[in-house]
């Protein structure tokens, strides 16, 4: 039935390469082939106990480092709110986007990859070209022993349920693992319910002190949250920081330009300021 289920969502074009149960992750998960705005994707989703499919994380077969959802592009902005990012933390692998992405933009930059689900291990190194160590823990295990060695603290840690790794204890050990100007960056996505992912995001709000959003303007955003200790730093650099950055590195345009029509926000669901 659930196999089905994914043939008639994505189609007669799409071919799916993996279906298998993860129990740590609560569900089913994916990988499937498909064709998308003309381009050729893998896509590495889940399809949840209430039979509903979640599209976790996404490559495009022709440029695997290239980011396929916008929210992961709002996700890279972290790194331009950094002096010098020279290490992160990716909490949660998934289909290994981020790190593809990094290893061909930001070379100079150590990234270590945390991970807790083996099924996701294997997927991502089977189908997503993930061939570096993936340190298999719990990101709250993690960040709990670290002590100012990372530049950039990406979380986006998620299984069937929603979230994983929230509450205070959790992003104060977050704060105490980035070093001086550093940055936070979490991923909100209210597939579970948008009451979760807010009261989520108020407690890295609580912490932190000063933390802002950005939204993508289309039908039910993720909602990234971000926690910059830089000195002096104000929302209305955001633009300019990431040209800055861009520049330096040779970003694609859809990176450059993920904060036109962007809203800028205060809180968990606000309307604010839009960053064209």
């Amino acid at each position: 039935m659930l196999r089905q289920q994914l043939i008639e969502h994505y189609g007669d074009g799409s071919r799916l390469r993996a279906f298998k149960r993860a129990p740590g992750f609560g569900a089913h998960l994916y990988v499937v082939d498909i064709i998308r705005h003309t381009r050729p994707l893998r896509v590495l989703g889940c399809i949840d106990r209430k039979s509903t499919l979640i599209e976790q994380s996404a490559m495009d077969r022709l440029r695997p480092e290239r980011l396929v959802f916008g929210y992961e592009r709002l996700m890279l902005l972290a790194f331009a709110l950094v002096p010098e990012p020279k290490s992160a933390l990716l909490l949660g692998l998934g289909g290994g986007a981020m790190y593809r992405h990094l290893a061909a933009y930001v070379p100079d930059c150590a990234v270590t990859i945390v991970e807790r689900d083996p099924i996701v291990r294997e997927l991502a190194r089977r189908f997503f070209h993930i061939r570096r160590p993936v340190l298999m823990a719990d990101a709250e295990h993690v960040v709990a022993a670290a002590r100012a060695e990372f530049d950039v603290i990406l979380v986006d840690c998620y299984d069937s349920r929603g979230a994983t790794a929230s509450g205070r204890r959790f992003w104060r050990a977050c704060l105490r693992a980035l070093k001086p100007n550093g940055c936070i960056a979490a991923n909100w996505a209210d597939f579970t319910g948008a009451a979760r992912a807010e009261g989520a995001a108020a407690q890295l709000a609580a912490v932190a002190k000063r933390t802002f959003f950005v939204s993508e303007p289309i039908q039910e955003p993720n909602v990234v949250q971000y926690a910059p200790t830089l000195r002096g730093f104000r929302r209305t650099q955001l633009s300019t920081r990431l040209r800055q950055f861009a520049s330096g590195r040779d970003l694609p345009r859809e990176d450059r330009d993920i904060l036109k029509r962007c809203r800028l926000i205060t809180r968990y669901e606000d309307a604010e300021d839009d960053l064209d």
